[in-house]
């Protein structure tokens, strides 16, 4: 079935789709999905922070204030309706979400350096709010957008529509990729690829729905990381007892984080595992926009930071200990899939 431009199939049989009033059915197993405000919820398990229907329920209260509030408007709206965010943890994710686009556009400008473009046919899989979509659209032909949060994913239409962009939204799991093989030349992992729970089988998803010759691309905070943890802010957080680090989440009145944290070299074995040859690490800069939203001292960081990749000793110890990791490997032109 296609769908805005892009095809898609049913996740668990790869079956094709026909409309119903409801959504949509597998013609294979009989399977339905809603589609909800335009989204199509192809999950076959919910998001791990929250059940479906409420998950639902939560999204279709963001999607009823879309023509009324702005994109940044609407961010708000969502973190009055989320209690078990405090507020110093909402408007630090919002000052992230709004300098998103900007860092986005540095990771592909560093994609590009490694392949010929970002691709015609490109996927992000965790795309939540979608800026890199926005970032990517003036050149790819075909663009797509994944995420397991339904209600993230109402927001992202906010982005699209100021963007003026119809980019084609699908609510699914990453180990489930509602798509037929080979449809895509490139597939991303923004900061995303470390709150998947079966990371080695989001990856072989991507590999089986990429054409031979394609790319992944990721971005994901280091494991090893000395700096403030992208989830909780306590410095060095990959160090910390999980025991430990849950605690002090609670304490601030939020939710411990649910997530695996990757360092250099499991990074590169997972991508082995699931089929990718070549995986290179690369340490991407910290653009300016959000350089800028930082406090002074971290600030300052970021200057050491960029200054130390410049020098071959500094930047091996960066890959240990740097805050972010940034990798791209490839499908063998010749691969196979098992159908």
């Amino acid at each position: 079935m296609n769908f805005k431009g892009v095809e898609i199939c049913c996740p668990h049989c790869r079956g094709d789709f026909e409309e119903t009033r409801a959504g949509l059915r597998c013609k294979s197993c009989n399977r339905e999905f809603p589609v909800l405000a335009g989204i199509p919820d192809l999950r076959v398990f919910p998001d791990p922070y929250i059940g479906l229907e409420e998950d639902r329920r939560k999204g279709l209260r963001v999607a009823e204030r879309l023509e009324d509030l702005s994109f940044s408007q609407v961010i708000d709206f969502y973190y009055t309706i989320t209690d078990v965010v405090p507020a110093h943890h909402a408007r630090s994710y919002k000052r992230g979400l709004m300098a998103a686009v900007p860092r986005a556009e540095a990771a592909l400008t560093t994609w590009d350096r490694w392949v010929d473009g970002p691709g015609s046919r490109l996927l992000e899989v965790g795309c939540g709010t979608a800026p890199l979509l926005v970032a990517a659209a003036p050149g790819a032909r075909l663009l797509a957008g994944v995420d397991i949060a339904f209600r993230w994913l109402v927001v992202a239409r906010k982005r699209l529509q100021e963007a003026v962009l119809d980019i084609p939204l699908i609510c699914a799991c990453a180990e489930a990729l509602p798509f037929p093989h080979a449809l895509f030349d490139r597939v991303v992992f923004d900061s995303a690829l470390e709150v998947i729970d079966d990371q080695k089988l989001a990856l072989a998803e991507s590999h089986r729905v990429m054409r031979p010759g394609g790319s992944v691309f990721i971005t994901t905070p280091n494991r090893f990381s000395l700096g403030p943890d992208p989830h909780v802010g306590v410095l060095a957080g990959g160090y910390w007892p999980r025991r430990l680090l849950d605690w002090h989440t609670r304490r601030q009145g939020a939710i411990p984080p649910k997530r695996r944290l990757l360092g250099a070299g499991r990074l590169t074995s997972l991508l082995r595992e699931a089929g990718f040859t070549s995986p290179r690490l690369i340490l991407p800069r910290i653009p300016d926009a959000q350089r800028d939203l930082l406090a002074k001292p971290l600030r300052r960081l970021v200057d050491l930071y960029h200054l130390a990749q410049r020098l071959p000793l500094s930047r091996q110890v960066l890959f240990g200990i740097g805050p972010l990791l940034q990798a791209v490997a490839w499908k063998a032109p010749h691969s196979r899939e098992l159908r």
